[in-house]
């Protein structure tokens, strides 16, 4: 990349800010980097589980000051179609931007799995969940179930709602979590599976794995195989997911990018995708952080990422502190690990290489306070 390009960055999430801040770190003066996002700010999403339960709340960041810090220049619009052949953007404002390189980290849209029930969003119910936590800690409800999708990409957020809610509960109300998957945690592989497992086992929640939930009414589910009917005072469950693609960009039938493992749409030179609004398998903030990174070596000509392959990490809150969770996707059950001590740094929800470095110096000191 030996002369300026004008890069446009569409989505201010984690996958957008870790290209962002990756292209300035290694390509510096030689790129025009413009950033477009609907939401004016960027919130730190993964702390949204222990919000309800007093555990902070999650940090926002204005994106303008953010890709300021970048030296770039920030669009707070929607852009509503692409024109490949023309190689520009359109916005809802109206305005048409060139690009000679076009990052699409649009990320995916939460949806009800079931009709009915309880739906663990905060952008589709932000205060649905709190009013358990509190007929919890009040000792009104016997019996809550959590339910893991069919459909759910990153099933970790369900197994510490069922974890804390017992934790609050102080033993006086019964949690049960029923997932879609063969053993707890299954994409981290056998011995984080384990752990996870002691851990549910200690807490007393009371896990049906490889089962699917079918929610009949607010406090009845159906489980099958086996077609049992679990009633449960309130039934919790985290959401599906629709791709957001935008027109002009190739999309499957769910509406999620298909890219190749340097990030690249397929079929279009110019156009890159990451994060949530891709088809990759497992939908989950370090995984987007590392298909940015990957765009990032692509258009720098740096191919050592080829040889890296996607490394899949989580921190489980526990009632005996953090579980730290990794495997490498390639080979998940050899590498599994699972480790109380950090794995690693900084120790974040969201393990990424540039941008929660980035963040945790800001929060340090307080250049950009929360909104």
């Amino acid at each position: 990349m030996s002369d300026p390009r004008r890069v446009v960055i569409v989505g201010g999430g984690v996958a957008g800010l870790e290209t962002l801040i990756g292209l300035r770190e290694t390509a510096s003066e030689r790129l025009e980097l413009t950033m477009f996002s609907r939401e004016p700010v960027f919130t730190y999403r993964p702390l949204d589980v222990g919000e309800p339960f007093g555990l902070g709340h999650p940090r926002q960041y204005p994106l303008a000051d953010l890709v300021a810090a970048q030296s770039g220049t920030f669009r707070n619009d929607i852009v509503s179609s692409v024109d490949t052949a023309g190689s520009r953007i359109l916005t809802a404002s109206g305005a048409q931007v060139a690009y000679d390189v076009l990052v699409v980290a649009v990320g995916a849209r939460p949806v009800p799995s079931h009709e009915h029930g309880i739906v663990f969003s905060k952008w589709l119910d932000a205060g649905a969940f709190e009013e358990v936590v509190g007929d919890v800690v009040a000792g009104f409800l016997d019996h809550v179930a959590v339910i893991v999708p069919m459909d759910a990409n990153w099933t970790l957020p369900a197994y510490e709602l069922a974890l804390m809610t017992a934790a609050w509960g102080g033993g006086r109300t019964a949690l049960t979590l029923i997932t879609h998957e063969s053993r707890p945690l299954e994409a981290f592989g056998a011995a984080a599976s384990d752990a996870v497992r002691e851990v549910l086992l200690r807490a007393g929640v009371d896990l049906i794995p490889a089962a699917r939930a079918e929610v009949l009414s607010d406090t009845a589910l159906r489980i099958s195989p086996g077609g049992g009917v679990l009633n449960a005072d309130r039934i919790v469950s985290l959401p599906s997911a629709v791709g957001q693609a935008l027109p002009g960009v190739p999309h499957d039938a769910g509406g999620f990018i298909p890219v190749d493992r340097r990030g690249r749409v397929h079929g279009l030179d110019q156009i890159f995708a990451a994060g949530d609004g891709t088809n990759i398998r497992i939908k989950q903030g370090g995984l987007a952080a590392q298909q940015a990174d990957a765009i990032v070596a692509e258009l720098t000509g740096d191919h050592r990422a080829d040889r890296a392959g996607m490394v899949l990490r989580g921190l489980l809150r526990t009632a005996d502190g953090p579980l730290y969770l990794r495997a490498e996707l390639g080979d998940a059950d050899a590498t599994s690990t699972a480790s109380r001590a950090p794995l690693w740094w900084p120790p974040s929800k969201i393990a990424s290489r540039r941008l929660s470095p980035f963040l945790a110096e800001l929060d340090r000191y307080e250049i950009v306070p929360p909104t």
